[in-house]
């Protein structure tokens, strides 16, 4: 009993202890100088498009970024992955882009292709997303449904560490999903 006691004492500091830090960085990110944002999400963006790993990349997920929220922008990765045509065989293919549509308030996500900006609508909480058909009525292509792999899923985080750990919003969505 004293077990269960001590771990459940451990999740409350560690759950304490994340509450804080998401209020610490929240401020942080409010408080910053709209250009100096505008020149780290740029550099941000610029260091993925010039990656190797992203340049490879067939296949992408990748959040549609809400300033609201005050996610690292992500317009110029996503214009380059529906704009660019990328040589495969003796043609030239589109990168294939998933995006994030939430589909409940229970934290039920999915990622769904689309193959150009104008196929987003903005849902309830003002945030773009795309609509689960396209302009043909055709259902869109769920990354869960297809045979193919991800090659690079982009996340949006309040926060990362060095090593890469992710601390969310504390919505649940990309933890559910994943």
């Amino acid at each position: 009993m004293a077990t269960i006691s001590s771990n459940d004492s451990n999740l409350d500091a560690i759950f304490e202890q994340k509450r804080l830090l998401r209020s610490k960085v929240r401020k942080q990110l409010k408080a910053m100088n709209p250009t100096e944002r505008s020149q780290q999400d740029a550099a941000i963006q610029n260091n993925v498009l010039e990656s190797l790993w992203f340049k490879s990349s067939e296949r992408l997920c990748a959040y549609i970024s809400c300033s609201a929220l005050r996610e690292v922008d992500t317009s110029k990765i996503l214009s380059d992955i529906l704009c660019n045509l990328e040589k495969e065989g003796g043609g030239l293919v589109r990168k294939k882009l998933y995006v994030p549509r939430v589909e409940d308030k229970n934290s039920y996500m999915r990622m769904l292709n689309i193959s150009t900006t104008e196929d987003l609508i903005a849902n309830s909480m003002s945030i773009l997303e795309p609509s689960p058909v396209d302009c043909d009525g055709n259902q869109r292509e769920d990354v869960m449904d297809s045979n193919s792999p991800v090659d690079l899923i982009l996340l949006p985080g309040l926060a990362f560490d060095r090593s890469g750990r992710r601390l969310g919003r504390s919505g649940g969505y990309g933890y559910q999903y994943f």
